[in-house]
């Protein structure tokens, strides 16, 4: 029998919803507030967990890398107003730690306004995940931010035992461009399109040696290197 203690810890199961049933059908009148109350209960609690969405105040959450920092960019709905932010981040995307707040209001009552956090010291050549505490509102979902740190030449070329070349670099959100890689002697091996921070090589389409690599971006930089094909 389900009563009204095991209506909060196990809602949702069949035997809390048929003693709900049963005091809708099979009471008097009398018990029409008793009624209600268990009703609203049951609507709550099924429909917090139901329905809870953890960016109802935001438009938009992201991150991206910029040199040796990763930067988290968010932006509130117009008329969406929290009181302080908390910023957390995870190596796995289950633990969280605090890494900083923005105290005070948070969010414009007349339109939408955006806010950036810098990461100075994130996890190297990992996936780093964040997520933000919104006042009282709860959190967010977890993001994922990829940090590369890629040294003088500016990306990172992984090769392995099955003849698959990949090259990581930095990029920003948006940007577009131009990779090309040139033999010892300055013959255009191969050119593709990039967009987003990875390249990868086709199998056996290049063959073992040192190349240049050319990344040239939209924005009119570019990185250049040599690379090894093993």
């Amino acid at each position: 029998m389900c009563s009204i203690a095991s209506f909060y810890e196990t809602s949702g199961q069949s035997d809390c919803l048929f003693f709900v049933t049963e005091v809708i059908h099979n009471h008097t009148p009398l018990m029409k507030p008793v009624k209600l109350l268990l009703l609203i209960v049951m609507f709550l609690f099924t429909g917090f967990h139901l329905v809870a969405q953890p960016h109802t105040l935001l438009q938009d959450f992201s991150g991206y890398q910029d040199g040796n920092y990763l930067v988290l960019r968010w932006t509130f709905r117009s008329g969406t107003l929290c009181e302080g932010t908390r910023v957390e981040r995870s190596t796995d995307g289950l633990m969280y730690t605090e890494i900083g707040r923005i105290p005070g209001f948070c969010g414009n009552p007349d339109s939408p306004i955006t806010y950036t956090f810098t990461d100075s010291i994130p996890g190297v050549n990992t996936v780093n995940y964040y997520r933000l505490e919104l006042g009282n509102y709860g959190f967010t979902t977890g993001i994922p931010v990829e940090f590369l740190k890629t040294g003088n030449n500016g990306f990172l070329v992984f090769s392995n035992q099955a003849g698959q070349t990949d090259i990581y670099f930095n990029n920003i959100p948006g940007r577009k461009g131009t990779a090309v890689i040139y033999s010892s002697d300055g013959k255009r091996i191969m050119e593709a399109g990039i967009d987003g921070k990875h390249l990868s090589l086709p199998n056996a389409q290049i063959s073992s040696g040192v190349y240049l690599l050319l990344l040239a971006f939209s924005d009119n930089t570019s990185v250049s290197g040599n690379i090894v094909i093993p």
